[in-house]
């Protein structure tokens, strides 16, 4: 289970944005990460959502992320998640369930 570092949902409530961080960083080593994207596809229907999720490495000199290691944006209920690192370019990625 990952240690959850961000938590933010859309204006409009329809989709919502998880990112953790997978263990912690060895030895000025990556942390892994994942970001999970949920869209509530039926408000009407338990369980009508649609859910990608990835993992990938974020380089940030062996230190423990925290929230300023991302910036979620909105384009309505699209997000856009940028991750930051001391040690790489910003990675940005968008979701989009349709």
């Amino acid at each position: 289970m990952p240690h959850s570092i961000v938590n933010t949902t859309s204006s409009d409530g329809t989709c919502e944005v998880a990112i953790g961080e997978l263990g912690s960083p060895m030895f000025f080593g990556p942390s892994t990460i994942t970001i999970k994207v949920s869209w509530d596809t039926d408000s009407n229907v338990i369980g009508a959502e649609n859910v990608t999720e990835i993992k990938t490495d974020l380089h940030n000199d062996g230190k423990s992320l925290d929230s300023d290691n991302f910036t979620v944006t909105w384009h309505g209920n699209i997000p856009t998640v940028t991750t930051h690192g001391e040690e790489q370019s910003d990675q940005s990625y968008t979701f989009n369930w349709k």
